[in-house]
């Protein structure tokens, strides 16, 4: 056994954190990684830029000119009703799910954390099956359900896109649970208060920036899920990534750029509004 090893022995006796061995660069080296992260980040991230430039072309061609950026698209975006409504009906269909797929999962992790004991993983497994079934087969089985029983089209979507926002909500929710010490809702229920009141006034408050954190990501994945929608919706009932895919099956033009652009910055916004909330390092803690 090396030194190192012998001083993580010592320290783990003595009750100290066990700190990883520096790792030591040359400059050389950290250069090359540097580098290396770099290209990693550029290679991420490109595709998404030249998306927002074409999105400011001034013609029907996907190119972008720094002299003649434009906001025609934008424009032709926000005039049409087909655009604008399915844009609607998304944001509406994702605040719906990201709600009930919130509150599904903050009483569903409560159960595994507090309840299910030695049953806990499987518990837990069980929670994570939408996320191993492909979307395809859920939406194939939503279909067969809504052509069995006389269900409105708007609760079957709500209903699969909650299905595939839960593994998301009760892994992040259950994150946050396993942080807070049993100790402290005992207390609460010594002082005569009930199950449901410590829940709502004691666990929820600690646990708001996993539950928000959980509630947003499950807003983005409902407002970005094209399977469900395509085969679920119906006229007048078309989400935005279904009203895309039929568009540039027939043509190709930036407005499909500038919806994404639009689609991006509501994405940051809402990052920014979480950091100006609860901060952003107590969110990603999940």
């Amino acid at each position: 056994m090396d030194t190192e090893s012998n001083t993580n022995v010592v320290a783990a006796r003595l009750g100290q954190p066990i700190t990883a061995p520096a790792v030591d660069l040359t400059a050389f080296n950290r250069f090359l990684f540097g580098l290396l992260v770099t290209a990693i980040y550029v290679f991420l991230l490109a595709p998404i830029l030249i998306v927002v430039f074409t999105s400011f072309s001034p013609d029907m061609r996907n190119t972008y000119s720094l002299s003649q950026a434009s906001l025609h698209w934008y424009r032709e975006f926000l005039n049409s009703s087909s655009f604008m409504s399915s844009f609607k009906f998304s944001l509406v269909l994702a605040l719906l799910a990201s709600f009930f797929a919130t509150v599904i999962g903050l009483l569903t992790s409560y159960a595994l954390v507090r309840f299910l004991g030695r049953a806990r993983t499987l518990g837990q497994s069980i929670a994570m099956l939408p996320m191993m079934i492909p979307h395809i087969l859920i939406s194939l089985s939503l279909l067969l359900l809504l052509t069995q029983l006389p269900i409105p089209e708007m609760a079957v979507l709500v209903i699969g896109h909650v299905l595939i926002c839960l593994p998301f909500t009760i892994a992040g929710i259950t994150a946050s649970l396993e942080g807070v010490d049993p100790d402290v809702e005992a207390a609460a229920y010594t002082l005569g208060a009930s199950r449901l009141r410590v829940l709502w006034e004691v666990t929820v408050p600690l646990v708001a920036p996993g539950v928000l954190s959980s509630a947003i990501f499950a807003l983005i994945i409902s407002f970005g899920d094209v399977y469900i929608a395509l085969f679920i919706s119906g006229p007048g009932a078309t989400t935005l990534p279904v009203e895309i895919f039929s568009y540039v099956q027939w043509e190709s033009s930036p407005i499909v750029a500038a919806i994404t652009t639009v689609q991006i910055v509501m994405i940051i916004l809402f990052g920014l509004f979480i950091e100006r909330l609860v901060g952003l390092r107590s969110v990603m803690r999940i």
